[in-house]
């Protein structure tokens, strides 16, 4: 019960507000997909550039 007691004032803001973090997690697990199939990029501008792509 004390989580939820702790938790309250983010279970009511979920509740009031159609806000929700999901593009925001997809974008990171785009970026998080892209380091594990690129591993080893030798230019760290290349692969800022590789992130940029995938958000546009």
């Amino acid at each position: 019960m004390d989580t939820a007691k702790k938790n309250m004032t983010a279970v009511l803001n979920s509740v009031e507000y159609d806000f929700s973090n999901g593009p925001v997690e997809g974008i990171n697990r785009r970026i998080k997909s892209l380091k594990r199939s690129c591993f080893g990029f030798g230019n760290l501008d290349n692969f800022r550039k590789r992130i940029a792509l995938i958000r546009s």
